[in-house]
């Protein structure tokens, strides 16, 4: 580079936009902005860290990128003696098959096909916003060859080191639902996800009876990773197969909200207090007393959680601050669990266990699973005409607070939904009923 000062100052002198030039066999990229010089040179040579039981050393494609060395391996290696370091080569004498010349070929091909690389990469306006890594995996072509599977196993770790288990639970359910549908798959990668990969999803889940909105709950997890991925490599938009391609299907669902009625009903249903499903029902009215907390948020709630007539906490879901006063109803439930619980440390209901943390999506999932079959019994039993699960919870407390004319902004604050069009999708059967008692308001009372 001493001998190329002049050329490097001509070149940020004559160029007002970024412009590649060549320097002593480097890719050199004159700054779009503040006219710096970064160099991206690649070489062929061995790399000396690594050296096998016959004395030889990989022969490795370098990339010498923001002062940093990445290697890519070409699958040969020979020993020192076989190596012409200058001309960047195998000699001839090195006891290889098909040939020296096949492997020299190969390693030209290869140098040269990095360099097509970076070049397009800058004509793009891309190469100053990746990492070197990235870079890498460019020249290697693995962009394609992303796997799926380890992603999503690294959201999930994530989500869990950060305390975020409704989105974990989502994302190992979405895993599950692969899992049993595409098991001839051990390892999905992201070019696998395409609008027949979709397609053959649904019709398999559909066969067997399921809703579109079952499945549409997988397929919005699937979706959302895949998102994620792209924030990293954004390559992967090029190849998005949601959208225009394949659209999530959705259908209007039976109303799953009760009445006042049936609530009471249920409130007053004698249960055994030994069984697991006791703690279920005072969980589920907890959930509606507090303006449908979820599940995952309840079963984490501590003593600690309750204090100055208040119950604070993070959703786990988005990690939302909230607060709720403690009314009559509420303390009415704490006050079951209050001499159960001493430490102001302890869990209020006996769902998730102290020291298994790790394994408290696996406690929580079976809970809901008890809750919910034992939920749909006394529905059964009490002749309540809806699909009962925990869930349903949520739905009454906007249901009802919608039949008291209280705003739709204010229920949607509640409920904690970001967008109020999620609030909508609570209320449409209410609005369905509302409707049809107008039909029936109208036609009963029309002569015809």
């Amino acid at each position: 580079m001493q001998n190329n000062g002049a050329y490097i100052k001509l070149l940020i002198r004559t160029f007002g936009h970024r412009k590649t030039g060549r320097i002593a066999g480097q890719i050199v990229f004159v700054g779009q902005i503040t006219g710096q010089i970064m160099t991206y040179n690649i070489s062929i040579n061995l790399d000396l860290r690594y050296k096998n039981k016959d004395e030889e050393y990989p022969v490795c494609l370098i990339l010498y990128i923001r002062r940093s060395k990445y290697y890519i391996p070409l699958d040969v290696s020979v020993c020192r003696d076989h190596w012409d370091k200058a001309n960047e080569k195998i000699l001839p004498g090195a006891k290889l098959h098909p040939s020296v010349g096949w492997y020299n070929d190969r390693i030209f091909e290869k140098k040269l096909n990095a360099r097509k690389v970076l070049v397009k990469l800058d004509e793009n306006n891309e190469i100053e916003n990746l990492t070197g890594s990235e870079i890498k995996r460019r020249i290697q072509n693995k962009s394609n060859r992303l796997s799926f599977s380890t992603y999503i196993d690294n959201q999930i770790s994530l989500y869990k080191k950060h305390n975020k288990d409704g989105s974990a639970y989502a994302l190992e359910n979405a895993k599950t639902f692969l899992k049993n549908y595409i098991p001839e798959k051990k390892i999905i990668y992201f070019d696998d996800i395409n609008y027949k990969f979709l397609k053959t999803l649904e019709y398999k889940f559909i066969a067997k009876g399921n809703s579109y909105n079952g499945l549409s709950t997988y397929l919005r997890s699937i979706r959302s990773v895949y998102n994620m991925a792209i924030k990293e490599w954004p390559e992967l938009k090029a190849k998005y197969p949601f959208g225009d391609k394949y659209k999530i299907k959705e259908v209007k669902s039976h109303k799953t909200a009760i009445g006042r009625a049936d609530l009471e009903k249920l409130k007053n249903l004698p249960i055994d207090h030994k069984h697991l499903s006791w703690h279920g029902r005072n969980m589920f009215f907890l959930s509606f007393y507090c303006r449908g907390m979820n599940l995952a948020d309840i079963a984490k709630l501590k003593m600690n959680n309750v204090q100055n007539g208040k119950i604070t906490y993070r959703r786990s879901k988005n990690s939302k601050p909230f607060s709720i006063r403690v009314n009559e109803q509420i303390l009415s439930i704490i006050d079951l669990y209050q001499n159960i619980n001493n430490d102001p440390e302890d869990y209020i209901f006996p769902i998730i266990r102290k020291d298994s943390k790790k394994t408290a999506l696996l406690q929580l999932r079976d809970f809901r699973n008890v809750t919910n079959h034992a939920l749909k019994r006394w529905a059964k039993k009490l002749s309540i005409d809806s699909s009962l699960s925990f869930n349903t919870a949520r739905h009454c407390w906007a249901t009802i607070g919608k039949e008291m004319n209280i705003p739709i902004a204010m229920i949607s604050e509640g409920l904690g939904h970001n967008d109020i069009r999620t609030t909508q999708i609570y209320l449409d059967a209410f609005q369905d009923d509302a409707i049809d008692d107008a039909n029936d308001l109208i036609t009963q009372n029309t002569v015809v």
